[in-house]
């Protein structure tokens, strides 16, 4: 059996008993060995259940009555730039758009009209903080404007309030707005009142443009697929054809990965058109993306080319460009093709070596 530990008597520690009067502890009191980490137990520094608001935010002391308790609050998504976490929490990926990501793509003979989905501030214009007014438009705006016009539809869908959205788009489309099949704003976000009149993230699902389409549309729909049946829309905006639109031949252009987060394959992230790149004018991410949705406009299922060979600001101009043969304006699309269905079957040889 252990021996007891030895006692201490105040007498020889002066110190000792000063700390024991104070303690209001006698002074035969035993004192043993014990490591400090053992004598104080960890419960002593808590006040009871806790809580946890919105994303992993800092726990806060439970109350004992529901009408105390405080409210809702969010953990900053951005420090650097104070951007708030929606209340409302973020789905997760639907298991059906990944499985139809993963197909192989299939290269067309006849173009598709896709269906571009268009951010403003910071993909197509710059907008002066100080000055919401003073607006830049990004190089090569007019050539690509007239790309997309010529060969897909095309819809605004913009995290800005609506007198921003009318201000950019009557600087930059002018009369082309009436092209547009649809133009979204804040307001289709769904967000909750806190949410919309402060700086939160806005993740632009595409289930939403989808649903929303398809309701239009006299034709029975998911909420994967939307069909356009209708030739003008009740606002008077561009007629279109019977089609549907989903996965497949949805292209969504924004500035931030984070908005395209629930359907990332089908989204293509630009440069920030800063106020840095608005002054140096050098600008040439608007051609990148023209030369890319030319070859895209081509592929059945846009969602599965995306994913082997997404976009990159990154990349040379001319590593999107069509090339041409020598001595001939004819495009070698054959070529081109040929070559991206290789990487393709190379990838998936490769996946089922291992």
């Amino acid at each position: 059996m252990a021996a007891a530990p030895p006692l201490l008597h105040p007498s020889s520690s002066p110190s000792l008993t000063r700390l024991l009067l104070r303690l209001r502890l006698p002074h035969h009191y035993t004192c043993t060995p014990t490591p400090l980490s053992l004598r104080i137990p960890m419960a002593a520094f808590t006040r009871g259940p806790t809580r946890t608001y919105g994303y992993g935010g800092a726990p806060r002391p439970a109350s004992s009555s529901s009408s105390s308790a405080p409210p809702p609050q969010s953990q900053y998504y951005n420090e650097a730039t104070k951007t708030f976490y929606p209340i409302k929490p973020i789905r997760t990926i639907s298991p059906g758009y990944m499985d139809k990501a993963r197909e192989l793509p299939e290269t067309m003979s006849e173009p598709q009209k896709l269906l571009v989905i268009l951010d403003l501030n910071g993909t197509l214009f710059y907008r002066a903080k100080r000055n919401n007014r003073a607006v830049t438009s990004r190089p090569y705006l007019t050539q690509f404007l007239n790309f997309i016009f010529a060969n897909c539809h095309v819809m605004v869908w913009s995290s800005a309030q609506p007198h921003s959205v009318e201000a950019m788009l009557n600087f930059g489309f002018g009369n082309r707005s009436s092209e547009l099949v649809r133009v979204w704003n804040r307001t289709h976000f769904k967000l909750p009142k806190v949410d919309y009149e402060r700086k939160v993230l806005t993740i632009k699902d595409l289930e939403f443009v989808w649903d929303a389409f398809g309701r239009d549309g006299s034709a029975t729909t998911t909420t994967t697929t939307a069909t356009i049946t209708t030739a003008t829309t009740s606002s008077g905006r561009a007629k279109v054809n019977p089609m549907q639109f989903d996965q497949t031949n949805t292209v969504l252009i924004d500035d931030s990965t984070d908005k395209i987060q629930l359907q990332p394959h089908n989204g293509l992230t630009l440069r920030d058109f800063d106020e840095d790149l608005a002054r140096a004018g050098t600008d040439d991410e608007l051609l990148k993306v023209k030369s890319y949705l030319e070859k895209l406009i081509y592929q059945k299922n846009v969602s599965a080319y995306m994913r082997l060979h997404p976009f990159s600001s990154n990349a040379p101009l001319d590593s999107y460009t069509v090339k041409k043969a020598s001595g001939s304006a004819v495009p070698k699309k054959v070529d081109d093709d040929l070559a991206d269905e290789l990487d393709d079957l190379a990838r998936l040889l490769e996946k089922s070596r291992v």
